[in-house]
Formats: C-alpha cells, sequence, structure tokens
C-alpha cells in the first residue's frame, strides 16, 4: 500500500516537473517572439507632452478628410483609434498656444465630433474593493502594524477610511510640508519620527528650552498626534498618513500658560510651520463657556494674514470630546473661529461615537476611535507603538496629514482656498442621520458631521484643479438691542415658544461689499439667564438653512448668562446673503427658568469679486511628482536587456593598464569605506543606545518642583484639556524590541504595562 502511494506520488510529482519545463520553455519562446514583433496596437497616445483629441469624419475619404484637418487645425495625425474606422487620434505639443475654436475650418460636412482624449486615469477592479484592492502588497509598506491601521487602508468595511492609498501611488506623500504639533511635547528620539522630525520649528514654551522633550508621565500625546501625520516608512509601528511630510513640535500643555506663551505658539516659526495641529481647547465638561481673549485673536490675525509667506498659516482644531456630557463646541472660541478648520470625529463604521462634540462650526470629520477599536500609532520610546489613540484628538492630527498632502502639490493654496476645498471635497456618512439638511450649491450639512468624512483622494484632486478665492470681505449688519424676556418653558419635556428677531442684508450692503458668496457666519448674542443651559439658538438664513447655535446643556447651571459671545456657523457656505436672517431663542430644558435676550448682532463674511492678493492673484495649478511641467524635456529612459532576449555575442576587449589601475583604486577605495562605515555604525549604535538611556531619565523627571517664575512665565495662567478619551484604558501600548526576531507582519508585539515602557 506504502509503495503504490509513494509510486503515485513520485508519478505525479514527475508529470508537474515536465509540465514546468514544457511551459517555462513556451514562455521564454513567447517572450523572444513578442520583443523581435512590432506592438499589435500602436500607442498614439503616449507622449504626456501632447494634448490628444479623436475626430470622428462622417464619410467619404477618411484618409483625405484627415489631412485636411491636420492642414487648418495644425495638430498631427498620428493613425486610427483602435478599431474605429472613421475615428483618427490628433495631437498637439502642449507648448502651442490653443486656438479660439478647437475645430477647424473643414467642411462641416467632414466633421462628425471632436473628442479631448483624457490622460493618467486610473481603473479599479469591481472585487469588493472599489478603490484600491490591497496597497500594502503594492507599495512595499513593511511596516508591522500598517494592516492594523484601518482609517488608512480598512480591510474589514471597504471604503471605511480616508482613501489615501491612490494619492501614495501618485508620488504624493506630503513631502515638502511641515506640520507643528501644539501639545505636550514631541518624542523625535523615537525611530518613527527621526527621519521627519523638524527642530527649526520647534520649541518648548513650558520649559523655555529648543527642544520639545516630553518630560512628565503623559507627556505622550504629542507623540502620538506626530505618528499620524508623519511616522515614517520602516519596521516600527504604521506609517503617517503624509509620511513624506515633516513634524514640529511646540511644547505648550504640560503646564499652565500665559497669553504670551499662547501667542508665541500659535505665531512660532510661522513661515517654516504650515500647518498646526490643536487637540486642545477649554475644559470639555458640558458646563464651560471659553475662548481665546483679544491678544489670542490677533495672534490667529497674524497667522493666516503673514504665516507661509503670507498665504496664511493653516490652524486645525480638534472640536472636542465633550458630547457625553451634552457640550456643544460652538462654546469653544478656539473652534468656533473663522480662522480654524475645525474636525469631529468618526468611527470605523463611518458613525458618531459619543464623545464627538456638534456644532455648526464644524467643517468636517475624520476618523477616531470608537466601538472598540482604536488608532494605531506611535507612542513614546524608541520603537514604541499604541493602538489606544483616539478622541477628537487623534481626527484632529489625521486631517492635518491629509491638509499637508493638498498643501505638498498646491503650496500656494491661502487658508481660505483650504477651507473651501474642504468644503466640496467633503464626502456625506451616515446619510440616514435625521439631521442632514440640503444647503447651498446641492450640498449637506450636518451637525455631528460638518459637510462630511475627509477623502484624501478628492482633497488633493481638488486642491490641484482649485483657483484661488477672492480676498476676504464682510457685511456687519447693525445691533438688534433687543431686551426682551424669552418665553418661559412651562413644563419640562414641553414645547415653549420662541423669541424670533429679524435683520435684513441688503442687495446694496451685498455690492457694496463686492461679496459673491457667503462663508463664515457669526451671531454675537447678549443674554442674561438663570440656568444657561436651558437655552436653544437657531439661526435661520433667507434660503430657509437653519443652524443650531447653541444646544441646551444639562451641567450648565451658570447664572452669568452670554457676554458678547460669538457662535459661528459653516452651514451657510456659499449662500446667497440678500434677505432676511432670524434668530431664535427659546428655553428647552427645565421649566420655569427665565432669561432675556439682551442685544444680538450678525456678521457675514464672504468671498469678494476682487482677487485675493495672498494669492498673488495668477499662481499656477502644481503638476504631480514626476509629471512634466508645460515647458520642460521629458527625459528618455532606454531599457537594458530582459530575460530571454537573444543578444549577440561580443568580442573579449583586454583592458588598457591604465584601466587597471584605475580599476584596482576604486576597489581599494570601495573597501576602506565599507570599512569605515562599519565602524561609523558601530558608533552611532553605542551612541543611541546611551542617548536612549539618557533621555529614558530625563523624559520621567518631574517638574512639578520647579518654580515657574524661574522660567518667566507671567500674566494671567490657564490649563487646557487635552481631548483624550482613551487616557483610561492604555493596555495596548507595546514596544517592538528586536526587529531581526519579528514574526508574520514583521514584529514581535509585547505587550508591557505603561509603568514598564522601555524607553
Amino acid at each position: 500500500m506504502r509503495v503504490g502511494v509513494l509510486a503515485a506520488v513520485a508519478s505525479l510529482w514527475l508529470h508537474l516537473a515536465l509540465a514546468r519545463g514544457h511551459d517555462s520553455s513556451m514562455v521564454s519562446l513567447w517572450r523572444r517572439q513578442a520583443e523581435r514583433e512590432p506592438p499589435a496596437v500602436p500607442a498614439t497616445q503616449s507622449d504626456p507632452s501632447y494634448d490628444y483629441a479623436a475626430v470622428k469624419f462622417r464619410h467619404g475619404d477618411i484618409d483625405l478628410h484627415a489631412a485636411e484637418y491636420a492642414e487648418h487645425s495644425g495638430w498631427e495625425d498620428v493613425g486610427q483609434l483602435g478599431a474605429l474606422t472613421q475615428y483618427r487620434v490628433f495631437r498637439r505639443h502642449k507648448k502651442l498656444r490653443r486656438r479660439s475654436s478647437e475645430e477647424p475650418e473643414v467642411a462641416p460636412a467632414a466633421v462628425e465630433h471632436v473628442t479631448e482624449l483624457r490622460q493618467g486615469r486610473r481603473l479599479y477592479k469591481r472585487d469588493g474593493w472599489p478603490r484600491a484592492s490591497n496597497d500594502t502588497a503594492w507599495h512595499e509598506i513593511g511596516d508591522p502594524l500598517f494592516a492594523q491601521q484601518w482609517h488608512l487602508v480598512n480591510s474589514q468595511e471597504a471604503g471605511h477610511d480616508v482613501n489615501v492609498t491612490g494619492v501614495w501611488r501618485s508620488g504624493v506623500s506630503g513631502a515638502g510640508v511641515t506640520v507643528a504639533l501644539i501639545d505636550d511635547g514631541l518624542d523625535y528620539s523615537s525611530e518613527d519620527l527621526l527621519a521627519n522630525f523638524d527642530y527649526d520649528g520647534s520649541y518648548d514654551f513650558n520649559d523655555r528650552t529648543k527642544l520639545p522633550t516630553p518630560r512628565l508621565t503623559d507627556d505622550y500625546h504629542g507623540t502620538r498626534c506626530a505618528g499620524q501625520i508623519a511616522a515614517t516608512r520602516n519596521t516600527v509601528c504604521g506609517v503617517g498618513v503624509a509620511y513624506g511630510a515633516r513634524v514640529a513640535g511646540i511644547r505648550m500643555l504640560s503646564k499652565e500658560v500665559s497669553d504670551q506663551d499662547e501667542v508665541g505658539a500659535l505665531n512660532y516659526a510661522m513661515d517654516r510651520n504650515a500647518i498646526y495641529s490643536c487637540s486642545w481647547g477649554p475644559n470639555d465638561d458640558g458646563a464651560t463657556v471659553q475662548g481665546p481673549g483679544r491678544v489670542i485673536e490677533d495672534a490667529f490675525v497674524a497667522g493666516v494674514e503673514r504665516g507661509r509667506q503670507g498665504r496664511g498659516s493653516i490652524y486645525v482644531f480638534a472640536t472636542g470630546n465633550g458630547g457625553a456630557a451634552g457640550d456643544n463646541c460652538n462654546f469653544d472660541g478656539y473652534t468656533n473661529s473663522i480662522y480654524t478648520i475645525s474636525i469631529g470625529a468618526i468611527d470605523h463604521a463611518d458613525k458618531h461615537p459619543y464623545y464627538s462634540e456638534q456644532c455648526s462650526a464644524q467643517l468636517a470629520v475624520t476618523y477616531s476611535n470608537g466601538d472598540g477599536r482604536g488608532i494605531v500609532t506611535t507612542d513614546l520610546g524608541l520603537r514604541a507603538c499604541t493602538s489606544k489613540h483616539g478622541g477628537t484628538s487623534a481626527a484632529a492630527p489625521l486631517a492635518a496629514g491629509i491638509f499637508a498632502l493638498a498643501l505638498s502639490v498646491r503650496p500656494d493654496l491661502t487658508w481660505r482656498d483650504l477651507q473651501h476645498v474642504a468644503v466640496r471635497a467633503a464626502v456625506p456618512v451616515d446619510t440616514g442621520d435625521a439631521d442632514w439638511a440640503a444647503v447651498a450649491q446641492g450640498r449637506r450639512y450636518n451637525h455631528k458631521y460638518g459637510f462630511g468624512k475627509m477623502d484624501a483622494g478628492r482633497i488633493v484632486a481638488e486642491a490641484r484643479a482649485f483657483a484661488h478665492v477672492g480676498r476676504q470681505t464682510r457685511i456687519v449688519v447693525a445691533r438688534d438691542a433687543v431686551d426682551l424676556p424669552i418665553p418661559v418653558l412651562e413644563h419640562a419635556g414641553g414645547e415653549s415658544d420662541s423669541l424670533v428677531r429679524s435683520v435684513e442684508v441688503t442687495r446694496e450692503q451685498v455690492q457694496a461689499a463686492k461679496m459673491r458668496g457667503v462663508e463664515h457666519v457669526t451671531v454675537t448674542v447678549d443674554m442674561t439667564h438663570q440656568f444657561r443651559g436651558n437655552v436653544e439658538i437657531w439661526l435661520e438664513s433667507p434660503a430657509g438653512a437653519r443652524s443650531q447655535l447653541a444646544t441646551t446643556r444639562p451641567r450648565d447651571a451658570s447664572r452669568d448668562g452670554l457676554r458678547a459671545w460669538r457662535f459661528m456657523s459653516v452651514k451657510h457656505w456659499d449662500e446667497d446673503p440678500v434677505g432676511t436672517w432670524s434668530l431664535h431663542v427659546r428655553n428647552a430644558l427645565k421649566a420655569k427658568y427665565t432669561g432675556r435676550l439682551v442685544g444680538w448682532q450678525l456678521t457675514v463674511f464672504g468671498e469678494s469679486s476682487l482677487p485675493d492678493p495672498a494669492a498673488n492673484g495668477t499662481a499656477p495649478t502644481m503638476p504631480l511628482p514626476g509629471e512634466d511641467s508645460p515647458g520642460s524635456s521629458a527625459s528618455a529612459v532606454v531599457p537594458g536587456p530582459t530575460h530571454g532576449s537573444e543578444l549577440p555575442d561580443a568580442e573579449a576587449e583586454v583592458p588598457a593598464p591604465g584601466t587597471v589601475r584605475k580599476s584596482t583604486a576604486v576597489l581599494l577605495s570601495v573597501l576602506l569605506f565599507g570599512a569605515g562605515a562599519v565602524v561609523s555604525a558601530l558608533a552611532v549604535v553605542f551612541y543611541m543606545c546611551r542617548r536612549e538611556r539618557q533621555l529614558s531619565s530625563a523624559r520621567w523627571t518631574a517638574l512639578d518642583s520647579m518654580d515657574d517664575g524661574a522660567f518667566g512665565l507671567d500674566g494671567p495662567r490657564r490649563r487646557f484639556v487635552v481631548d483624550r478619551p482613551e487616557d483610561h484604558e492604555d493596555a495596548g501600548v507595546f514596544e517592538f524590541a528586536d526587529v531581526e526576531d519579528h514574526g508574520e507582519h514583521g514584529g514581535a508585539v509585547a505587550g508591557v504595562d505603561e509603568s514598564q515602557r522601555l524607553m
């Protein structure tokens, strides 16, 4: 029995071996034959320095009509379009100026139509991955945790990711853009961040030193956010969404800060730092109303007016994690500023997580933790990682990284250009949610999701084609001094009447402001009340769009009311401002509490018909990396021989003595260089190990015993709350200890306790 089985196996093996040998010889034959034959289908649309068009002729002698068309148009006839006998393909060099009419003066009866032939398109297989099947293999990303970075490539819920692989495929990785993390420090010694760390853009405002070294036990937040943006492609953790960008650390959140510190942080190195990622703000307790003071607002203005050589700094803010406490990001003066881009969170199913705050100032959303699935990113330590990053703290840097991709192809975009790009490229999610409403230009808006989720492919494409918007203009409507009571809610759960006040924006005002369309709308409210969280406020535009400026907040029992508090809405983007704007104020939570609307004022910001000087009027669209600019010459690549090609035999040539001496010298130089490189590498390894031990000691040195006065801190002092609901569950922190002994995914993961992480 055994002998029979062995014989059968041996026979099968021999059969397969013969078949493989036969197949191999046939493939070689086919390859040699293909190399000798001309292509069956000529490549008539192959030169990127030309524009191509297909002309369909109605009847008659097609060759004659094609020759007449070429003579009159100046376009070159390059042959038939595939098997379509009535078509001819024509091309024209991109350097040549276009005629006023694309069609030449030929007999109208001869030409049926002319079609522009597009170049650079990509089609994707419809096998369950509508955008890219598995770009891990394509891009050769060896980072061991890349497969777990579902927010970049979601293999479990197809399409529920930021759609970045196509952007990477085109060569866009964020190169040339620096993102500054205003946070609690940045571990620049991490192997994931070392290559992309921007020393010149960094500073520690807490300890008045250049390097933003994490020093306290909870100074890991900025490092995690930086990893989301620019973790390099290597064998540590995963990759950043803009792995070719650089990151700077501006340490500000480890202690209380003064206005001076905050101004300095918001404007630090603003010609080098293009984007500021800010995952912080006032307390998200559902009771706080707090925003930047005048001097801080002036810092924002300085950033958007002078940052990036006058194009404007990009400030990305997390909306906040007070959702479970009933908080609303319109009570946060940082997220509802017209100078910031406010980003909320969605989970892996494109749903609204419990913690993410909603408000009318929210522009868009992107991915963070939820339903037990967190964000994988870099952590404190030489090779440390975490899978428990989350909150709107994770959404904001992910958005900042996507904006870095956009600026890498269009560095000339202004701060307002980028907001327009984000609005136009947003993709509505969870479309069954009842809050989605139709707004201007056929878009939709939701107070939980803004205009929708960020899609890196759409944003980069929109950025490449975007024409600069005109300069900013505004219409300030006269203050409505109301001083009327807000109707009382008779019983909890009931419906109260609203106090409704209206103002008019006239056509004459719009013409005087030269306003083309609305961007931001602000409403400044003065109100007294016995229970501030009892009030709900809506703004209705002339088109009927309703922005919820204030939601009820059960925890906000303040009797201070609102004193010149400025709400903001982006829901009216691109509307025509002419007409009646109405404010609706009502008590909607608890019965019997009373209050008065003292006054309110409407300001409409928008785009002017005048060009924006920040854009220099005629800034060109940047070409894709690797793509020839108009007017440049393309270099030809001559391929070498392929396997199976038959090359003629050549006589062996004896090198001259001088050539031998040169070869020997080159060989000795290479050997000496290699030996020096080995010695240098050993020295670097020794130095890195010694440095890591020193930094490990420095990181965990508490500064609580130091006197703040020693650092020159003065002025009003406050502490910001970092948005990180993941802090209570850091079990997902681990370190890659040995690169050489990695398992299936390229890394052996060792789970360790938070207090025992290797540094």
